[in-house]
């Protein structure tokens, strides 16, 4: 009788469920968003369905809803914090996957994230801007003008960051994606370590792709591409779920119903055992911009703003040939 394998999860709001993730930690399924969802318990989740495939075992669930790979300091997933979480204890797991960067690609740098103040922004960063997260209040805001002074310069220096060119942001995104892995091969050092490529999510009911394939001028695969890179320097795996060409249904275009839980799960397994997934023709993905445009910045069928974003490409919804 073989050993039971052991699983860390390491993800973003996709992978979370309330009660299944480090105390404290932002969760995103649970109340009116579980239920929109039908995703209640772990049995509804991809990374559940995974493990169970593999007859394993959790021994931790890294995911915090909202985070990015990118950020100056936890919860981001290059931070010294994430690595270890998939450890508690230095109960070291058999494998590690990780599915993380599609708030990456939606805010286009951890600068844009700041600015608008997400509950997922990096704690001490987001005191110093003067807005609380994770339960951090923010920076009382001092008289003195040093203070001031040092705040105005924080916000320039982020702004600046916010309106690089879509190259710069990217190898932002690259970099942190890289130092994530190496610190998750440095806590975790004999396990095998699953990078998942980012997989395009269909608002749920639609008949074809809804997805905004250029958010903020970084075509979605160039995020795919670096975390394939991230990966092979580091020894790790590439579970390479964009390749199958899919798409999965999602309540807002992102965030999976149960029944793309199933999908997305299928698409990790087979990509871990190396086999095809036939998949659902039906969801085939579908990159054409029904405008003929390169990129999505600043065009108004995509919904991004500074201090928001959705993945949802609007020329593609019936709704909006009404």
């Amino acid at each position: 009788m073989g050993t039971t394998r052991k699983f860390s999860i390491v993800g973003d709001s996709i992978s979370t469920l309330r009660g299944h993730n480090p105390e404290g930690w932002r969760v995103y399924y649970e109340g009116a968003e579980a239920d929109a969802a039908g995703v209640h318990a772990p049995e509804d989740t991809w990374w559940d369905a995974v493990i169970r495939h593999f007859d394993g075992v959790l021994v931790a669930n890294a995911s915090y809803s909202g985070s990015m790979a990118e950020g100056a300091g936890f919860p981001a997933g290059c931070s010294p914090e994430r690595a270890a979480a998939a450890a508690p204890d230095d109960e070291a797991p058999d494998d590690v996957v990780v599915l993380l960067g599609i708030n990456d690609y939606g805010w286009g740098s951890a600068a844009a994230q700041a600015l608008g103040a997400s509950a997922a922004a990096p704690a001490d960063q987001a005191a110093d801007l003067g807005f609380p997260t994770y339960g951090r209040p923010a920076r009382p805001c001092a008289d003195d003008a040093a203070q001031a002074v040092r705040r105005e310069g924080l916000v320039r220096g982020l702004q600046a960051q916010a309106a690089a060119s879509p190259e710069a942001r990217l190898s932002r995104f690259a970099a942190a994606y890289d130092a994530m892995v190496a610190r998750l091969r440095a806590v975790c050092p004999a396990a095998r370590i699953w990078c998942c490529t980012l997989v395009p999510g269909r608002v749920a009911g639609q008949a074809s792709s809804t997805h905004a394939y250029a958010l903020r001028g970084i075509p979605f695969d160039a995020y795919n591409d670096a975390i394939r890179a991230a990966a092979a320097r580091h020894g790790a795996r590439t579970a390479d779920i964009r390749a199958f060409g899919q798409d999965y249904e999602a309540t807002d275009g992102t965030h999976p119903t149960k029944r793309g839980m199933a999908q997305l799960a299928a698409m990790v397994v087979s990509a871990m055992e190396g086999r095809p997934y036939a998949g659902d023709p039906s969801l085939t993905s579908q990159n054409a911009c029904p405008l003929g445009r390169g990129t999505c910045e600043g065009c108004r069928c995509a919904d991004v703003e500074p201090t928001r974003w959705s993945c949802v490409c609007t020329a593609l919804m019936p709704a909006a040939h009404a």
